[in-house]
């Protein structure tokens, strides 16, 4: 009876003429934020005791770094590593969002170490870590003009970075998938990592991530074709040109030269920080991130061996940086002045 009932209301539906599906949509979207909220949702600790049916969801569920083995999926929930679900207290075996995170005492800088359980090797040690103290807001005024605030002070209180240069230990988000498409739109990737923050919080703790691109080639070969004049401003001279246009001709996978990756970087930096749309970061991963208040601290080139994000991100990742004493407040994303907190790596690259 109930499976005739839901076939029977979605003949109803498919059957509504647009201008009714899109207030349907817009009155569904407005129920579920009031049903889909912090205090509705809770987060648990994926572990060997975990069932089964939440076990298979979690194998599944990654896209990004697929788990492809059951060993795979033994390294996510190791010692040195955890996987957390986000779920509504009335349904707690139907997770909305999972996160991946390692723990390891340095940033990592390529993503395959994290996903055969190693702890640190090809890490930064951030056992002296000063240039915490260098972070910048780069924004763009409603006249276009962009800006670098140097105020130290006020960032450093905006993103509660320890003035402490001392770090013993480092989360790292390097993994997170949202199951529900019915939810787009709910911030519930911000809540899972706000509320996995709390579980995780430590004296002297860093709280980061190693990020894909997705968007990068095709940003960069498209704005090429349009002769973007930032973009032709940031490529060093006319020579690299040529080579820049035959790097993107040849198969996806192939690595970038050497000699290229300092304009590969500082193209990626004006695509991650400057490059808006409506008032959004244009990378959907760096937004994500950026609107739940995290900065973009460094560019990791062999971040990943994958060839699909190779394909993507031309072998580029990202570590953000977030809060790391009030894990349940987010730094504000001005969407009007468009403001994005930057690192000094990051920052020199925009120079």
């Amino acid at each position: 009876w109930y499976q005739r009932r839901v076939r029977e209301c979605n003949d109803m539906i498919v059957k509504l003429p647009r201008p009714e599906l899109m207030k349907l949509d817009k009155t569904l979207c407005a129920v579920l934020r009031h049903v889909v909220t912090p205090d509705t949702t809770e987060i648990t600790r994926v572990t060997k005791d975990s069932s089964k049916e939440i076990m298979t969801v979690v194998k599944d569920s990654d896209r990004v770094h697929p788990i492809l083995t059951d060993e795979d999926l033994a390294y996510r929930i190791a010692d040195n590593r955890s996987v957390f679900i986000l779920t509504h207290k009335l349904l707690p075996s139907r997770p909305l969002v999972i996160l991946h995170v390692a723990h390891s005492n340095g940033m990592f800088q390529c993503v395959s170490d994290i996903k055969e359980g190693k702890n640190s090797s090809s890490v930064d040690s951030l056992c002296r870590y000063r240039d915490l103290e260098s972070t910048q807001h780069i924004t763009r005024d409603n006249s276009g003009s962009e800006n670098v605030l140097e105020d130290t002070g006020r960032i450093l209180s905006s993103v509660n970075f320890s003035h402490s240069d001392s770090f013993s230990h480092v989360n790292t988000f390097y993994s997170i998938s949202s199951l529900e498409i019915a939810l787009r739109g709910i911030p519930c990737g911000g809540w899972c990592i706000s509320k996995a923050k709390s579980l995780l919080s430590a004296p002297r703790t860093l709280y980061t991530t190693l990020s894909p691109i997705p968007g990068l080639r095709n940003w960069i070969n498209v704005s090429l074709k349009r002769q973007h004049s930032r973009v032709v401003k940031m490529i060093a001279s006319g020579s690299e040109f040529p080579e820049v246009e035959l790097m993107l001709s040849r198969p996806a996978t192939t690595p970038v030269p050497r000699h290229l990756r300092p304009t590969v970087s500082r193209l990626a930096a004006y695509y991650l920080v400057r490059e808006k749309q409506r008032g959004k970061v244009l990378d959907p991963v760096g937004h994500f991130h950026v609107t739940n208040g995290a900065v973009l601290w460094a560019l990791r080139w062999g971040g990943t061996r994958s060839d699909e994000m190779q394909t993507q991100s031309l072998g580029l990742m990202v570590n953000y940086l977030y809060d790391n004493k009030s894990p349940e407040r987010a730094a504000q994303y001005d969407s009007d002045n468009m403001t994005v907190s930057v690192g000094k790596a990051v920052s020199d690259l925009l120079d």
